[in-house]
């Protein structure tokens, strides 16, 4: 049987996993395509500015007409903020340059042509750094921001647990069903004034042993409901009901627990016979409360304080979805102490 602690970290992994590798995803490709778009602008822009100048940078350098060009040159520098404009001749010695090349550096360049003849070449020298930061910082604001919902999103399924857990239990979009009465033999009348009834919700259906469950609940003197796959009623109105319902909650335990994989909730309760309806919806909310062990109230337990056995053992219960009620679990204890 599965206990609550981990239920929750299945909870907490099926929201946290996929949030980071989804988000992992769109962070990866929203930088890559940052980075497209700012490498694309930028060699568009160092494109365009030596389109403009190259026709006068080549008639300066023919001429050689050294304060125009170094006006040019100048420009260029200027209009990428921290780069570098260079000439440089046709067998690589430098002629003019104006500005600082940066470390982190893309060039540009562009044949100077006159009269038909190549003459130089006009480089441009860009600094990458600035969008590299701008990266950087996108990134850690990005992670930060992605931290921060984690942690939200971790506390709340940590705290919050068994409300996802019933939650994702409720069936929807189904019509109600009819019970199907699982015990085909008929009790005979009852001569108690009390009923006691068991609410077990099990899932995956598939593997509930259903026909151990129902010879087990017929040799108990109970009569078994199937409401739907995976939830079960229990109504016991035989002589002493309640010791009937302990020796089926024995028996079913054996059972249940030899099904791996099977997640078991269940709560068991005990009232007066003409309270019998509103005692089915109270174990009905209670059985949602479980966390694998059975769930009583203070009226059952106190019905069950006058039988003794060995292998029962209660402990208190406490819950944000029943925070006005004094509940109580029974296990199966092999130490041997009393109800």
């Amino acid at each position: 049987m599965f206990v609550m602690q981990d239920l929750r970290f299945r909870i907490l992994t099926l929201c946290i996993v996929p949030f980071l590798i989804g988000s992992g995803l769109v962070l990866l490709t929203a930088v890559i395509s940052l980075q497209s778009q700012t490498d694309q602008a930028e060699r568009q822009l160092a494109e365009t500015l030596l389109t403009h100048k190259t026709p006068d940078a080549a008639l300066y350098l023919a001429t050689k007409d050294w304060v125009a060009l170094a006006v040019i040159l100048d420009q260029l520098a200027q209009a990428t903020g921290m780069g570098r404009a260079e000439v440089v001749s046709p067998d690589n010695r430098l002629v003019l340059a104006s500005g600082q090349a940066p470390a982190a550096r893309a060039e540009y360049t562009a044949a100077l042509e006159y009269e038909g003849l190549i003459i130089g070449q006009l480089s441009l020298i860009v600094n990458r750094a600035p969008s590299a930061a701008l990266m950087r910082a996108l990134l850690i604001q990005t992670l930060c921001m992605i931290s921060a919902m984690t942690a939200v999103m971790g506390f709340t399924a940590w705290k919050f647990g068994d409300f996802i857990l019933i939650w994702l239990s409720l069936k929807f979009g189904q019509k109600a069903t009819a019970p199907n009465p699982v015990v085909e033999h008929t009790p005979t009348p009852s001569n108690s004034a009390v009923v006691a009834i068991f609410c077990i919700k099990l899932d995956p259906a598939r593997l509930v042993p259903l026909a151990a469950l129902k010879a087990t609940a017929g040799q108990c003197f109970g009569k078994l409901t199937e409401l739907q796959p995976g939830d079960y009623e229990v109504h016991f109105q035989q002589a002493d009901p309640a010791q009937k319902g302990l020796e089926f909650f024995e028996a079913m335990h054996t059972q249940l627990a030899a099904v791996p994989g099977l997640n078991i909730r269940m709560a068991y309760g005990i009232d007066q016979a003409e309270a019998s309806e509103g005692l089915g919806k109270r174990v009905k909310y209670l059985a949602s409360l479980s966390r694998g062990m059975l769930v009583l109230d203070e009226q059952t337990k106190t019905q069950l304080a006058h039988i003794s056995h060995p292998a029962f053992e209660t402990a208190p219960l406490s819950s944000s979805f029943a925070s006005d009620l004094v509940l109580h679990t029974l296990t199966m204890n092999a130490a041997g102490q009393s109800v």
